[in-house]
């Protein structure tokens, strides 16, 4: 009867009456990365995602679906007609594909339609049964070496031999808009990747040292956003120099240039995600990492913000961040050289900002017109 796809998601399973909401975002998003490689039509059946993969590219849609937020596993599959028959003859020559000598087998099945006549458990062991007489096999409930899948809805049944694991989390686009603050570091696009895994549709805004946006437009960012795009789809990245900044705190102390520079990007960077629809912020701060990522310099910083500024990599270390990078792919490419604002650090920087004095530096430099002038000088680019 063929070949097909089966999704399989976790925590939308989980959700009530906006379910629905949450598996349409899914199917969006997976027909989205399959554009170009299986243009198909995507069933909703007893919660799963199924479509026919008949002569497709099985290794391209792999590739593919792995990268779509809201998948915890989906597997390839031979449909069967939902009787024990059927089954049975689908289950023996799936079987036959992947056996050896000595290999020891268990069948598990699951049944999504109620009414099937026999229960899941005894069905199991009609199809162990099945396999000892036909293959020579052994069955194994603890110690398989192998598995065989049997999924049972009420038009059809599945039966497959792996499951390969998805990202998990929410599909991009459910949470709404975030906007993060991309440097060319390692944290931020961990940071980035962790909020769209929460449903978030992350868009982006880079702050860079330089007099023409177009240096940063052609630098390592963009690749690092490309690189996030098979997660995220279309997005965008507005680019802010902060030479006015820079210039506006020549005589500021030094050791609260850090400080002045966050709360500025912050600044900055609401009035961008107003303009985007975002309703967030995001950041790739770690709790005292860094010389800004102090408790009290955090709170200072965070002081008068009318957005709330998500922080995902609050808790974690060094080198449990490396280690997300890497899997994600953005770890080579964030170390590549790169000269962007970060870079901004004073010999002994203030690790104790007290609001006051930085609101009082703020109202010197004149703030508000920096960010004014600052955001007029952006540029914007979509990526898609």
């Amino acid at each position: 009867m063929g070949k097909v796809c089966v999704i399989h998601y976790s925590e939308i399973g989980l959700k009530g009456r906006n379910r629905p909401f949450f598996e349409r975002k899914l199917v969006e998003n997976v027909k989205r990365v399959l554009k170009g490689v299986w243009d198909v039509r995507i069933e909703r059946l007893q919660g799963r995602l199924v479509f026919p993969v008949d002569n497709a590219d099985l290794q391209r849609i792999v590739e593919s679906v792995k990268s779509v937020f809201g998948v915890s596993w989906f597997a390839f599959a031979s449909v069967s007609e939902p009787t024990v028959d059927s089954i049975k003859k689908t289950v023996l020559e799936e079987a036959s594909k992947i056996v050896a000598g000595g290999d020891a087998l268990k069948v598990e099945v699951k049944r999504a339609d109620k009414s099937f006549p026999i229960t899941s458990i005894e069905l199991s062991k009609i199809l162990g049964e099945v396999l000892v007489k036909n293959l020579g096999v052994k069955i194994s409930l603890k110690n398989p070496s192998k598995k065989i899948y049997v999924e049972i809805l009420k038009r059809e049944a599945y039966v497959f031999t792996e499951r390969i694991r998805g990202p998990g989390g929410l599909p991009v686009g459910s949470s709404g808009r975030v906007l993060s603050l991309i440097s060319g570091g390692i944290d931020s696009p961990v940071a980035s990747y962790l909020m769209m895994k929460r449903g978030c549709e992350v868009h982006y805004i880079h702050f860079h040292p330089f007099y023409d946006n177009s240096e940063a437009e052609n630098s390592k960012v963009m690749e690092i956003v490309r690189k996030l795009l098979p997660y995220s789809g279309r997005t965008t990245v507005t680019f802010i120099p902060s030479y006015e900044f820079q210039m506006a705190t020549v005589n500021i102390p030094a050791k609260y240039d850090l400080v002045l520079f966050r709360r500025f990007m912050f600044k900055v960077a609401e009035r961008i995600a107003e303009a985007e629809g975002a309703k967030a912020l995001v950041t790739g701060e770690s709790l005292a990492q860094v010389a800004s990522q102090t408790l009290d310099n955090i709170v200072a910083i965070s002081i008068g913000l009318k957005m709330p500024v998500f922080r995902p990599l609050i808790g974690y270390d060094k080198e449990e961040i490396i280690a997300l990078a890497n899997k994600i792919g953005t770890y080579e490419l964030s170390i590549k050289p790169y000269r962007d604002c970060c870079s901004i650090i004073a010999r002994h920087p203030e690790t104790r900002a007290r609001p006051e004095v930085v609101k009082e530096l703020e109202d010197k430099i004149n703030m508000d017109s920096i960010v004014e002038k600052s955001i007029k000088l952006s540029s914007r680019v979509v990526v898609e």
